[in-house]
């Protein structure tokens, strides 16, 4: 026997079948502050959890370990988040003792003043201007180094940390004037980018400098980037959406106001949400970042490393790049 047909619901339906013919869609609402700060939550403990081995285990005070467990956690107290405050006292004591070791990459000292900016470090002031070459740039080292995207590319981006660290500090404006001076030619060389990553550095360098209509033209061109699922490629190229490049770029456009940047800002929100593993981490393929060859059996530790170091790299920036949608408390 055949059901009455609601009439409200055949309206409904009728209404909605010319826009299916055409193949509209409906924007996917903006998640919720709650399911931000669930997520959110979730990846401050898998950062947190990960912080002993990495200080006590492997001694590495690389610029994407403590430095950006320090980061996330500090913009998440700002927001409200409870935080553990004696460890939190303890990541920033071992960080600054080993600011000095620079073994891992000088790029450690540029992204601990850029995690801790209201924190005067005389010291990695010194270490950075050491760094800086005579045609104005620093070698990229560490991570940095063996990245997928050309030498020059790469050096220019190290270039835009240091100087970014350097201005972080009021007290250090003489200096960092005196450095960006000195740095004016290489920057004004800049190739094509090849990589979300040098766009996201590029947008935060004039922002910082004030020119909004470089930052306009930057954001406008990160969102042309986007893929479909709501992710970002680390290479500007790549088919596929990784955490690093979607965490990055969710940072770097969420201090936009263009209106294609809001709706792009929802997706990317949106696909880190489903993205996230249980254990409040990000999944990555070092291979979409790294030239390294690490396929051959004998070089199973050393990929598992790897795996391991990315993975806890994209939850930094996934994490990082989600935090600057829930808003700041008032003091």
């Amino acid at each position: 026997m055949n059901q009455p047909v609601n009439p409200l619901l055949f309206c409904v339906l009728v209404m909605a079948a010319p826009l299916a013919a055409c193949g509209e869609e409906t924007a996917a609402p903006p998640p919720t502050e709650a399911q931000l700060r669930a997520v959110i939550a979730k990846g401050l403990g898998y950062l947190a959890r990960g912080s002993d081995e990495w200080m006590v285990e492997k001694g590495c005070n690389a610029c994407h370990h403590l430095p950006q467990v320090l980061w996330n956690h500090r913009e998440a107290r700002m927001r409200g988040f409870t935080i553990d405050e004696k460890k939190f006292d303890e990541w920033l004591k071992w960080s600054y003792e080993n600011g000095t070791n620079i073994k891992a990459g000088r790029e450690m000292t540029a992204f601990l003043k850029l995690a801790m900016p209201d924190k005067p470090a005389p010291e990695l002031t010194k270490i950075i201007l050491e760094g800086q070459q005579p045609d104005g740039s620093w070698k990229p080292s560490g991570q940095f180094l063996g990245q997928k995207r050309p030498a020059p590319e790469s050096t220019i981006n190290s270039t835009r940390i240091f100087l970014l660290a350097l201005m972080t500090d009021d007290g250090d404006k003489k200096l960092s004037d005196d450095a960006l001076a000195k740095a004016a030619a290489l920057l004004a060389k800049e190739q094509k980018p090849t990589s979300i990553e040098t766009l996201a550095y590029r947008t935060l360098f004039a922002r910082r400098l004030g020119k909004s209509e470089e930052v306009a033209a930057l954001s406008a061109e990160i969102v042309g980037h986007q893929h479909a699922d709501g992710g970002w490629g680390w290479q500007i190229k790549a088919p596929g959406s990784d955490a690093i490049a979607t965490g990055l770029a969710l940072y770097v456009l969420s201090s936009s106001a263009e209106p294609a940047a809001s709706a792009a800002i929802v997706r990317a929100q949106s696909w880190l949400i489903a993205s996230q593993r249980e254990d409040g981490s990000w999944p990555m393929d070092y291979r979409n970042l790294s030239s390294t060859d690490r396929s051959k059996p004998e070089k199973a530790k050393s990929l598992k490393a790897a795996t391991q170091i990315y993975s806890y790299w994209g939850t930094a920036w996934s994490t990082l790049g989600l935090l600057q949608g829930v808003p700041v408390k008032k003091k």
